[in-house]
């Protein structure tokens, strides 16, 4: 809703399609007293404002005019139309219509009965489709806030201890992209269209807009507090909750691309730079990847990518406290091949091939790092374990299928995963990196695992798909209490693949456990 153009005087204002629908009277209550009281402080959104409501006070009176002028043919009279539209309106009201339609009194107590039968019968739309989601009563995991997108929009769920409440059902959004909650869980950022959603979780509360491309990308400060997003045309922006305002970066001309990736104190971002940029149809003439301090925009370069047509090098994360990038290959990914991990030391602007490959979820890693620095890779069709920290290698003498998905745990000393192609409820597991033990974790039979995260130490989050069925179903898997998994919610719309190969699961779920 606020634009992320900054004006000098750093007040922010509402963008254009915003604008246009509190004219039209699209907004609701709440939206519409929002702007009213901003408009009488912002001079520039009354102007726009009042040139809104002269082009459509222009297509109303041009509209009058033409029915006026309308001449009959000559077979035809448009005498009585014509008397009739210069009739001044006459208030109908509700009982004056009933009375045209039921002129009896018995007729209208029939009606009255019916209406009420009917409304006893019939939920409303939004409780039906809340009611297809088959929440659970009785929860028994983390205290969590989850946004999954279903057939009837996205819903926002929070989740405690014997209770699941509904924080929100937008049924207008049927097609949200790369969900992201806040560290915190309290805000919750996501795509649909050319616009970037970033929603206030509790209580239905703020709901900022800001424009964007197809391509952008973003990610969240270790804190919470700042979401750092490329907006696809090239330019690289912090947006801070506490103001509710962008701050550019990087302009555009120098083409940042892709997820920006912030260390873990919050006092820099790596991001990915890419002349022209993807998707342009042109080859790429340079490509690098380089960090920027968010409080003064300072950027350094790391390293240079000499081969820019061959490989597409964006972050994944950082490593050796903060010292290291890990990078990735995203280019491979797209015609189907895997792709390859480099390591950057960022005080050397050295870049090597770390000769290992990884996996692809969409621009994601599927096999993402963990608090350890430890990265599941391939190496001579073997899985080995990299130590990005100590800059080691680790076999794993008995090899494990290869995972689908996988998630560490907070604390990087388990590692779950999920293997394709298995039997309905045998396809988790979990791997304990102390003693090289794959243990799978048995689940309900009617469905099969998809895709795993951590809720919190003890708790697992896994996605199933039932049988014969084209959504999908989250659970939560205790680990540790003996309790029986149970299954949250059902109706989970199935992601698509892409742009760069791989399930891209963060299109229609998200989880966050809230401390």
């Amino acid at each position: 809703m606020v634009s992320k153009r900054n004006h000098p005087l750093e007040q922010s204002h509402y963008d254009d399609p915003t604008l246009e629908e509190y004219v039209l009277g699209q907004l609701l209550p709440g939206e519409e007293e929002a702007i009213r009281q901003h408009l009488t402080e912002c001079a520039v959104c009354r102007t726009k404002v009042a040139a809104y409501r002269a082009a459509c006070q222009r297509i109303k009176s041009g509209l009058f005019q033409k029915l006026d002028e309308v001449a009959p043919g000559p077979r035809l009279s448009f005498d009585h139309i014509a008397s009739e539209w210069r009739k001044p309106p006459r208030r109908i009201t509700f009982l004056y219509r009933l009375q045209q339609l039921m002129p009896s009194t018995s007729s209208l107590v029939l009606l009255a009965l019916f209406v009420v039968a009917f409304l006893l019968v019939m939920p409303p739309s939004d409780t039906a489709a809340l009611r297809n989601l088959g929440l659970i009563e009785d929860y028994n995991g983390p205290r969590s806030v989850v946004a999954a997108s279903t057939d009837d929009g996205l819903v926002i769920l929070r989740l405690s201890a014997g209770d699941v409440e509904v924080v929100s059902h937008m049924s207008y959004m049927i097609d949200p992209r790369n969900l992201q909650f806040s560290p915190d869980g309290q805000w919750l950022a996501l795509q649909q269209g050319r616009t970037l959603h970033i929603i206030e979780t509790l209580n239905q509360g703020a709901h900022i807009r800001l424009d964007l491309d197809d391509s952008a990308d973003w990610s969240w400060s270790p804190d919470g507090q700042r979401l750092a997003y490329t907006d696809g045309e090239g330019g690289l922006y912090v947006f801070d909750i506490a103001t509710q305002t962008s701050r550019l970066l990087v302009p555009a001309e120098e083409c940042a691309w892709g997820r920006p990736v912030w260390t873990s104190d919050g006092q820099q971002i790596a991001y990915s730079m890419v002349k022209p940029l993807p998707g342009s149809g042109a080859s790429h003439d340079q490509q690098s990847i380089w960090r920027v301090d968010p409080s003064n925009g300072f950027r350094v370069e790391l390293t240079r990518n000499d081969a820019p047509d061959d490989v597409l090098l964006v972050p994944a994360a950082w490593v050796q406290d903060d010292n290291a990038l890990l990078v990735w290959d995203v280019k491979a990914g797209a015609i189907g091949s895997l792709p390859e991990l480099y390591y950057v030391d960022a005080a050397a602007h050295h870049l090597e091939p770390l000769r290992g490959y990884s996996v692809a979820a969409g621009t994601r890693l599927a096999w993402p790092v963990s608090a350890r620095g430890m990265v599941l890779a391939i190496h001579r069709d073997q899985l080995v374990f990299l130590d990005l920290d100590q800059s080691t290698r680790q076999s794993i003498p008995d090899q494990f299928p290869r995972p689908h998905n996988l998630a560490w745990a907070p604390n990087g000393a388990w590692m779950a995963y999920t293997v394709s192609g298995m039997a309905e409820g045998q396809g988790l597991y979990v791997f304990a990196l102390q003693d090289g033990e794959s243990h799978q974790v048995e689940l309900p039979g009617g469905a099969v695992e998809k895709a795993v995260s951590w809720a919190g130490a003890e708790h697992l989050f896994v996605i199933r798909q039932p049988l014969d069925s084209s959504s999908a179903e989250l659970w939560v898997v205790p680990l540790t209490t003996g309790q029986d998994p149970q299954r949250v919610l059902t109706n989970i719309r199935m992601p698509q693949t892409g742009p760069y190969v791989g399930w891209r699961w963060q299109d229609v779920l998200a989880m966050q456990v809230i401390q």
